[in-house]
């Protein structure tokens, strides 16, 4: 059932949420928030086009037992509402962004860590043959997770036409962002996945699947064994799981790959101005702000880099706005 809007602006938002999913954004759900808000214009019995900022403020006012997150996005929808107003020639106040605090810090495992990592994933054995066990998956897909700083959920959905061998190319369809994206890989990244699809080929697949990873009897992968294979992972690596959602976790190899790759390429010379732009669009970022929060790099570990960043992305990137569904990062 499509939502119902009442107030001046209901064409208005019909047209903004119609353009933005022609542009290839998702915006799943979103019409609840923008019911939300056509209910306070009505309520406000608004006659002009162009939000004020008495409108503005008031729908901002945080609610009693909002999250923080909730609250922010919540004021990014009308944010962005009101951005497209302005396109359109109307006066629109833009309300400010509140400024949110997040207390998590990203586990970047040492190149030694890493090593350790590989050699534990190769060694990993089951006690007796399953035909649902990722033991012969997973010294691939970390590798891939690690190699190109995709996400998991982005690995497990892979189908074996995405991922070009020859022009080391892998095709990511659907994303986080509800857009495609093409990442390239190394030449040792595609040997692995070339290996790994040799030895596939002898899997007794009883059913006929499309998808890159696939448990020797064909069924897909979940995530939730992927994570359990890790934990074990860690245990054999000797590296501490702290738990409490401090990880350390598979998805910090995402993480790991983004710093790893920032310091090859300032070890390299890369001017520092291009490299992150670069590493943004290579992780299917919007915008140079999107990665730095996503990366997370401290002072203490890349001080001139965050440096130069804060001075030149204001330039590179203009602000996006859009909606995403929130695997962190």
């Amino acid at each position: 059932m499509k939502p119902l809007y009442y107030s001046i602006y209901g064409p208005l938002i019909i047209e903004y949420i119609a353009m933005k999913r022609g542009l290839g954004y998702r915006y799943n759900n979103i019409e609840y928030s923008y019911t939300q808000f056509d209910r306070l214009v009505s309520q406000r019995d608004e006659t002009t086009i162009g939000l004020s900022k008495e409108l503005c403020d008031q729908w901002c006012a945080k609610r009693p037992n909002e999250s923080d997150k909730g609250w922010y996005v919540r004021i990014r929808h009308v944010r962005q509402f009101s951005s497209y107003l302005i396109t359109l020639g109307y006066t629109s106040f833009l309300p400010r962004l509140p400024k949110t605090r997040s207390t998590y810090t990203p586990y970047i495992y040492s190149e030694g860590e890493i090593a350790s990592i590989f050699k534990s994933a190769d060694d990993l054995k089951t006690n007796f043959m399953c035909n649902n066990s990722m033991v012969l998956i997973i010294p691939c897909l970390i590798r891939l997770l690690y190699g190109s700083g995709i996400r998991l959920s982005e690995a497990l959905t892979l189908s074996r036409k995405d991922v070009d061998i020859d022009d080391r190319v892998i095709t990511l369809r659907h994303t986080k962002n509800g857009t495609d994206r093409l990442v390239p890989i190394s030449a040792s990244l595609a040997q692995v996945i070339k290996d790994y699809l040799d030895a596939r080929e002898h899997f007794p697949i009883r059913r006929s699947t499309n998808l890159l990873f696939v448990h020797p009897n064909g069924l897909s992968c979940y995530p939730t064994s992927a994570y359990r294979w890790f934990r074990k992972i860690l245990a054999a690596a000797n590296i501490p799981f702290i738990g409490n959602h401090q990880g350390p976790h598979l998805h910090d190899l995402r993480h790991t790959f983004s710093v790893h790759s920032l310091a090859k390429m300032a070890e390299s010379g890369i001017d520092l101005y291009h490299s992150l732009p670069i590493l943004s669009t290579y992780l299917g970022h919007s915008s140079i702000s999107s990665t730095n929060d996503y990366v997370r790099l401290t002072s203490e570990m890349y001080p001139s880099i965050l440096s130069k960043v804060n001075n030149i992305c204001p330039y590179l990137f203009p602000t996006v706005y859009e909606d995403t569904n929130n695997e962190n990062s």
